[in-house]
């Protein structure tokens, strides 16, 4: 199941499709009104470990028993060292620190048969703004958890100006190991080459000897937005002068 899921991330590539049934509905969508699964995540330790440029992050839904099959996040990478925006540490090493990481790349993939579907069977896009906040907890100077608030928005393929933005939390279960079976495989994200040209995508390739972690994602508020206004296609490059 994750090889197939996964795979359905590289149709971003913009490849040519010659029937599309309908772009996704707009509205609201909120796990918390069951409406939207809630998920897992890992983050690979690419750059060595936590916190650091080139950890990359791979998400997918959960239903309890399988994983992927209504939504899935593939590969964002961070892009910068996350910037410290708040800490109450005291002398004692007790207290929290409060991180922002900006990610750069990646991609979504989200069933169409959701309360959002149009007509197609699924619908791909890539992710141009994704944000994590992240507030850290520490007892006697060892960290002991996190709590993420994870904000992305997703242009949609072949739905030009469909907008996906999506808002979460995310919890830590484990850390600096390999994520158990039932959590996303880590993964590795970054450009194919030295540049990224037209027509051509981010890889997004199984994470080889490095360690992760991971954790549950919860609180999720899906938004689709002005869908309706166009289905004309797209190109790779018209989407990159929009969003440089």
């Amino acid at each position: 199941m994750r090889k197939a899921i996964a795979a359905l991330a590289f149709v971003v590539c913009f490849v040519a499709v010659s029937v599309y049934a309908g772009p996704p509905a707009n509205g609201f969508f909120f796990s918390a009104a069951g409406q939207v699964l809630e998920g897992r995540f890992s983050e690979a330790y690419i750059g060595g470990g936590q916190g650091q440029v080139g950890n990359t992050v791979h998400a997918l839904s959960w239903d309890g028993g399988t994983l992927g099959t209504q939504w899935g996040v593939f590969c964002p990478v961070l892009s910068a060292p996350p910037e410290l925006i708040d800490s109450t540490l005291d002398a004692n090493g007790n207290g929290h620190l409060t991180w922002r990481s900006t990610y750069r790349g990646g991609t979504f993939w989200l069933s169409g048969t959701g309360d959002w579907a149009g007509g197609d069977p699924f619908y791909t896009g890539i992710v141009y703004d994704y944000v994590h906040t992240t507030t850290m907890h520490y007892l006697a100077g060892q960290i002991v958890g996190y709590d993420t608030n994870a904000q992305f928005k997703g242009l949609f393929d072949i739905y030009e100006s469909c907008i996906m933005l999506t808002i979460a939390n995310a919890t830590l279960v484990g850390m600096y190991g390999i994520p158990p079976a039932d959590y996303p495989v880590l993964k590795q994200g970054g450009p194919s080459g030295p540049t990224l040209k037209t027509g051509e995508c981010d890889v997004c390739n199984d994470a080889v000897d490095v360690l992760g972690e991971w954790g549950d994602v919860s609180s999720i508020t899906l938004v689709i937005n002005n869908c309706a206004l166009s289905t004309e296609q797209t190109t790779w490059g018209g989407v990159k002068s929009l969003y440089r």
